[in-house]
């Protein structure tokens, strides 16, 4: 072989293995662009067309009143909505269902005023509106829950167990975009249950007096020593209102 053929071999092999180590770049490239694409696409999902993601949370303790001239029950609860996607969600109304685990009688009521239950009967009440939450934001505030309905028979006459349901309805597009429709998911039921420790219908009608309803302690934890002994006295409650308050 001549001098002349060897070195065109040397250089057909150089590019042979040029060749090689561009095609092994050119796949690397290829695979980091695709991930780098991805990666874009999802933060884009995350931040812009994730749809709205509602969850709510419900404290260990709310409170149990009358209002009106002390026969229309309700139901004050602090409420914590949060929207974990990136489209604002809209809540229309809230329901809440409350059961007697007594007497298996259930009642419907319906998310009135925003706000503490009033200790001055003229104190104006806040009406409550459809929730608009944008997306990562979080609504916190107290609700007060009226009859949906007549207020007779009352549900509750003596002290004892409640289980309560609470709904939340919320608005749905007109017009759902392919990633509403794929994506959109209705928000679950919050179930709890909570112990009306004692009970007293002068003080709850004449002196509007607001009764705080803890979590309901488990049969098996009823000898713990955390809970509290049947001879004790009941526990202080919060002056509610001083007069007649409206009603919803």
């Amino acid at each position: 072989m001549t001098t002349t053929d060897r070195a065109a071999q040397r250089d057909e092999q150089s590019r042979a293995n040029l060749t090689a180590a561009m095609g092994y770049g050119g796949w690397q490239a290829t695979i980091l662009s695709a991930f780098a694409l991805a990666l874009s696409a999802y933060s884009l999902y995350e931040t812009s067309f994730k749809t709205a993601e509602i969850e709510v949370f419900i404290p260990p303790v709310i409170q149990y009143a009358r209002d009106g001239s002390g026969d229309t029950e309700l139901f004050s609860i602090p409420i914590t909505v949060t929207n974990s996607g990136a489209r604002t969600g809209t809540i229309l109304s809230l329901q809440l269902t409350a059961e007697n685990l007594k007497t298996n009688q259930k009642k419907q009521f319906y998310s009135a005023f925003l706000g503490e239950h009033q200790v001055n009967a003229d104190a104006p009440n806040r009406s409550f509106a459809p929730l608009s939450i944008a997306g990562r934001e979080t609504f916190s505030d107290t609700i007060r829950f009226y009859p949906d309905g007549d207020v007779f028979p009352k549900l509750i006459d003596d002290a004892g167990d409640f289980r309560f349901t609470l709904n939340l309805v919320t608005a749905q597009a007109r017009r759902p975009d392919f990633i509403d429709k794929l994506f959109t998911n209705a928000v679950e039921p919050v179930v709890f249950e909570r112990t009306l420790p004692w009970y007293s219908d002068q003080m709850l009608s004449m002196r509007r007096q607001a009764v705080s309803m803890p979590e309901r302690k488990r049969a098996d934890s009823q000898s713990s020593p955390a809970a509290t002994p049947a001879s004790e006295p009941a526990p202080v409650v919060q002056d509610a209102v001083d007069g007649a308050a409206p009603s919803p």
